[in-house]
């Protein structure tokens, strides 16, 4: 590891700390509830044994928290770590050539087909006005025709309008409807929530409390006491994996 990946590594930085005060692995564990295998992917920068970045950025908190470490320089340096790399908008700016000149030839091809089919309309409504002006009484007796038919129409679909009308009230009221997330509490625990693309809430509950939540589409827990609380999904129970103390993520629904 070179000396610029020494300093934008979090792992290497949170393991330098807890071993310089003689910090162990189960010190650790019990002070911020995260398990063992957890904090040693942290250190390990392990991604693949590790949730989602957003939870990972509360572990690296409490971690750095219990063993004295700058909360503030973990993540900065975890966010360092974890940007993606700029390099595909600049590699497709350099379009070769000869995709420029297809490009190019299928925009001329394009065009001309436009100009065509417009062309061959305008012709064929000059000589369709033509043959109207020619027979007066027969565009007059169409238009009688036209004007009965619309009529006629007119009062026999009358039915299917308010089939249409009535449809599109179902469609209105077909629309996804809103989750509701009810957590209870049976031992002292803490929630972090995430609904949608809210920004993150922590939550210290203690046992009797009840904590409701809604969203859209996702919600994104992360449990301190997976044994310590019961989950419910719009009315629905919710298995919680997990023994109390241990700590937990879930994606729902």
């Amino acid at each position: 590891m070179t000396k610029t990946d020494k300093m934008s590594s979090y792992g290497l930085y949170l393991q330098t700390v807890r071993v310089e005060k003689g910090i162990s692995i189960e010190r650790v564990t019990e002070e911020s509830r995260i398990r063992g295998e957890i904090l040693r992917a942290i250190e390990a920068e392990d991604h693949d044994n590790l949730p989602d970045d957003v939870f990972v950025k509360g572990f690296l908190r409490l971690f750095a928290e219990a063993i004295g470490a700058d909360p503030e320089e973990a993540l900065r340096r975890f966010n360092r770590r974890r940007k993606p790399e700029q390099t595909v908008n600049a590699r497709s700016s350099d379009e070769p050539e000869g995709q420029g000149r297809f490009w190019r030839t299928l925009l001329w091809v394009t065009a001309l087909m436009v100009c065509l089919v417009g062309g061959t309309l305008w012709i064929y409504q000059m000589l369709y006005q033509k043959g109207l002006d020619a027979t007066p009484h027969a565009s007059a007796v169409n238009e009688k025709e036209e004007i009965a038919a619309a009529d006629h129409t007119t009062s026999t679909e009358t039915p299917t309008a308010t089939i249409d009308a009535t449809a599109l009230e179902t469609n209105d009221e077909g629309e996804p409807a809103t989750y509701v997330l009810e957590i209870v509490c049976h031992e002292d625990t803490w929630l972090k929530v995430i609904a949608d693309d809210a920004r993150a809430t922590e939550h210290n509950l203690k046992p009797g409390e009840k904590i409701e939540f809604s969203a859209n589409t996702v919600f994104n827990l992360l449990i301190g006491n997976a044994g310590g609380v019961s989950v419910q999904l719009n009315g629905k129970p919710v298995p919680v994996s997990g023994a109390s103390g241990q700590v937990v993520n879930l994606q729902l629904p």
